[in-house]
């Protein structure tokens, strides 16, 4: 455990550092003009959050962003929640809207909901529901959700309004963890639609501890629902989160003194340059009296090839774009190091042995734009895959189509099946049937010792299969400005920002 737990730490320290240093030659812009001197500013009415993520799905049964996500465990209530884990630590389950959760028979899962829950609308909230919030984001089906994750589900029965029932296929350790995504999130059955995702311009509307006042394409107002029944009130009568375009703009509105908190968005130039100020302080505060909060191995890179890509087909080529990263891979599992059930399967440092091929392969990789030091990465990963031999990398960011994807994404929840997902729902030509034999084996074992055996070989086959790649883990900061604080219910199962932590005082 020692020994896993120093290797986690390094993990954290080197992963973006590293990356970085070894294939960006860019200078580093210069800082912002020095802030105000006035050292303790006006505050403004409302806490403001700054990031350059934004909220492009707000409803739950479509979100496939971090961003996104944040805004369904804002808004919207689940039966169940996971509060988020530090490494080494096992998730555990816990009631949000449900009052009690319990397994009456291996396949069958029943909970009993509180006793006056409202929406934001002034609808009551049923069991009800419930049933049509899970059944309709099973119907759509939409993909990049964590709707996957409730595979096992066979009907839901709701015999009275406080009773929801699950009556599962098979036997799955894993679907109250499922229950905790922003796919099992609670919608008032009177306003969402059964068969269509609701479109960004209508009302939110859910359940949570605040509720969507304003949404914008670049800030989002949230007020605090006084209705409220759960365990993660809000702390602000309204909060805003404003997106900005890149770091530059977010540094400077720091600042500017415009936000009280940042939460992703800044890049590796502008959280060292404010790392030092806060090092040669006496306050632990950068220059313009922001101090960071590091939330240790939250922020993972991985690359993901598209399961539409005609290269994909080939087992050499998955195979050279693996090895081409072994020499900077940082992170060896596609289950980081910090999460229950990690096994060690990628190859990691010295100069892996390629293979030449009769022909050159060319490959489009894509990029969230909005993702700190994402075209960094993006370039760094294209000289890696190209000095391999054989292989020619175009970048194009934001792209709903390409061969490859750098992922800078967070697990619905901090579990192994969660960090699985994207592989098991796609993994290698012909390696279909023993992949989900190992998983419904492991949704079935009461045995821990059998469970991180399954674990271990599910991450053995993801290595073979080359699919999902994984790059690097570091940590994740959040920074807070003097008089503002967080505890950690400001985030949800999957270290994802919510808002209900966060307050003044």
């Amino acid at each position: 455990m020692t020994s896993r737990r120093a290797r986690a730490r390094v993990l954290g320290w080197l992963a973006v550092s590293v990356l970085l240093l070894a294939g960006c030659t860019e200078p580093a812009p210069p800082p912002p003009a020095p802030p105000p001197g006035s050292p303790t500013p006006t505050p403004r009415p409302y806490l403001t959050v700054g990031t350059t993520d934004r909220f492009t799905q707000p409803d739950p049964a479509g979100v496939t962003t971090q961003a996104s996500s944040g805004l369904a465990y804002t808004v919207f209530q689940r039966l169940m929640t996971v509060p988020a884990v530090g490494p080494d630590e096992v998730p555990v389950l816990k009631p949000e809207a449900a009052r009690e959760c319990v397994v009456s028979s291996p396949t069958t899962y029943e909970c009993t909901l509180n006793e006056g829950m409202t929406f934001h609308n002034g609808h009551e909230l049923t069991s009800s529901d419930v049933k049509f919030s899970i059944e309709r984001a099973l119907r759509l089906d939409v993909d990049g959700t964590a709707v996957p994750l409730l595979s096992t589900l066979r009907r839901i029965e709701t015999p009275d309004e406080l009773t929801v029932r699950f009556v599962l296929n098979r036997p799955d350790n894993q679907f109250g963890f499922a229950l905790a995504t922003p796919a099992a999130s609670i919608v008032d059955e009177e306003v969402y639609d059964p068969d269509e995702l609701r479109p960004i311009e209508q009302t939110v509307v859910g359940s949570g501890p605040y509720r969507v006042s304003e949404l914008g394409t670049d800030e989002v107002r949230f007020d605090r629902f006084a209705r409220y029944v759960g365990p993660a009130g809000g702390r602000e009568q309204t909060l805003l989160v404003r997106s900005f375009a890149d770091s530059g703009n977010l540094e400077q509105a720091m600042t500017d003194r415009q936000v009280d908190a940042v939460w992703r968005g800044l890049g590796s130039a502008a959280r060292t340059r404010l790392t030092t100020q806060v090092e040669s302080s006496t306050d632990g505060r950068s220059d313009s009296g922001f101090a960071p909060t590091e939330i240790p191995g939250a922020r993972v890179h991985r690359l993901w090839w598209s399961p539409t890509s005609p290269a994909r087909e080939n087992a050499a080529v998955r195979v050279a774009v693996r090895d081409s990263l072994q020499g900077e891979r940082i992170l060896d599992s596609i289950v980081p190091p910090t999460v229950w059930g990690y096994a060690p399967a990628f190859e990691v440092g010295g100069e892996p042995t390629t293979e030449p091929r009769p022909r050159r392969t060319r490959l489009v990789l894509s990029y969230d734009s909005t993702v700190p030091d994402g075209e960094d990465l993006a370039n760094v990963v294209r000289s890696r895959l190209e000095d391999g031999g054989d292989l020619s990398v175009q970048i194009t960011p934001d792209l709903a189509e390409a061969d490859l994807f750098l992922l800078d994404e967070k697990a619905w929840t901090s579990t192994p099946s969660a960090w699985l997902q994207r592989y098991l729902e796609h993994p290698a030509p012909g390696s279909t049937t023993r992949v989900g034999e190992l998983m419904d084996r492991y949704r079935a074992s009461t045995v821990p010792e059998e469970s991180e055996g399954l674990l271990s070989e599910l991450q053995q086959q993801a290595a073979a299969d080359a699919v999902l790649v994984p790059i690097a883990q570091a940590p994740e900061q959040i920074w807070l400005a003097q008089g503002v604080t967080w505890v950690p219910a400001s985030f949800g199962p999957g270290h994802q920002l919510t808002l209900s932590g966060l307050g003044r005082g």
